[in-house]
């Protein structure tokens, strides 16, 4: 009896896992397990634990994925400024591209006028950026 008062005793006032209270009072899972089913409270309990560990593992979860997504988060910024330094590397060059190379790169857009002796932008067809020029000379 007094073994029965004590399993009790563990599992309900001190929040023992059965697991816990076999060993303590040297006994098996399933002897402590059927002593509970007997007490009405043990269902009641039972759901409650359920309960709190459900909340207590989905908030371990979170954390869980906030640490991956921060962790994420860093090393992403750390890749984006590299990229915004290799960009700005790139566009700060003072390099203008030269008429001729804006002609051959652009072929489509300008056509040989023979009689003026130059390449003009094709204003018919297409409309022409501002900082293109009207036409090139050779």
């Amino acid at each position: 009896m007094e073994k029965i008062l004590t399993i009790k005793d563990l599992y309900f006032n001190h929040k023992k896992s059965l697991t816990e209270i076999s060993e303590i009072v040297k006994t098996s899972i399933s002897y402590i397990s059927k002593v509970l089913r007997k007490d009405i409270r043990y269902t009641e309990e039972k759901e409650k634990r359920k309960q709190e560990n459900l909340t207590e593992r989905k908030k371990i979860q979170k954390e869980i994925i906030y640490n991956k997504r921060r962790e994420i988060k860093c090393t992403d910024n750390i890749d984006l400024k590299s990229q915004h330094e290799q960009a700005v590397k790139e566009l700060s060059k003072h390099s203008v591209l030269g008429k001729e190379a804006l002609r051959k790169w652009c072929s489509s857009a300008y056509k040989y006028n023979p009689k003026k002796k130059r390449y003009e932008f094709d204003t018919e067809n297409l409309l022409k950026p501002a900082d293109f020029p009207l036409y090139i000379g050779i």
